[in-house]
């Protein structure tokens, strides 16, 4: 607003965030988001898991290039053909973005329910080093993760909750029990050859995003992992209610 003097006025509210009684990891994979609730002191009390549409959204993908392979030298110039391409490339932004607003505000309310600092990994880096074959770096380049996490943030600090990132990097290859590596026991399982401790990859991402977290933070502490920690034979999905 401006004055008769030509001066500006700026207007600022103060918020105050939401003192964090939990802690809620958020582990993002192509193919689902694994969500865990901790308490301050390391207890496991909330689980959930929910299903992304990546694949659908590869499928569109896979459709427009068929359609560009068939018509590889004119179908820029056939407008029949362009309008079919572009179809599937809106197609995907907007499942892409109503899948991760819709994730977004869902997780901010149960972040608000059980009054949860919401950590997740910072990926900003992942398209340097993560690439790892043709294959993969099709899956990367249609993964809206940035779309997720914006969302996720932008609702969170809507409701005044702590947002935090912290570094991936060992969140699925260090065991948070002992520290040691972790290897592969089966189909998304991992064991730690140094204690024992065997674990679902997700939940496990999860605990260790939840202990990057509190290692950072006084108020919280725990050590060992968290005491009830699911098995690797336990089904994260008993505890997640409705899937999306």
């Amino acid at each position: 607003m401006a004055g008769g003097s030509g001066s500006q006025y700026i207007f600022k509210r103060s918020v105050r965030t939401v003192e964090p009684r939990t802690v809620m990891s958020i582990d993002l994979n192509f193919d689902n988001v694994t969500l865990a609730v901790f308490t301050l002191d390391g207890k496991l009390i909330r689980l959930k898991r929910f299903k992304t549409p990546h694949r659908k959204v590869l499928t569109h993908r896979i459709w427009a290039e068929r359609i560009q392979k068939r018509y590889s030298r004119s179908w820029r110039y056939i407008r029949g053909v362009r309008r079919a391409v572009e179809r599937h490339g809106k197609r995907i932004r907007n499942i892409s973005w109503d899948y991760a607003h819709k994730l977004g505000d869902l997780v901010a309310e149960l972040a608000l329910r059980y009054r949860s600092a919401v950590v997740l990994e910072d990926l900003e880096k992942i398209g340097r080093n993560g690439r790892r074959g043709r294959r993969f770096n099709k899956r990367l380049g249609l993964w809206f993760y940035r779309r997720i996490q914006f969302c996720v943030e932008y609702e969170a600090m809507e409701r005044n909750l702590e947002f935090v990132k912290v570094d991936p990097r060992g969140t699925s290859s260090k065991c948070p029990r002992c520290g040691g590596k972790l290897v592969e026991d089966g189909h998304r399982v991992l064991r730690c050859r140094k204690c024992g401790f065997v674990g679902d990859r997700d939940v496990t991402a999860a605990v260790n995003l939840y202990r990057k977290y509190v290692s950072k933070h006084p108020r919280c502490g725990v050590s060992g992992v968290a005491p009830n920690a699911p098995k690797a034979d336990a089904d994260p999905r008993s505890d997640a209610g409705e899937r999306r």
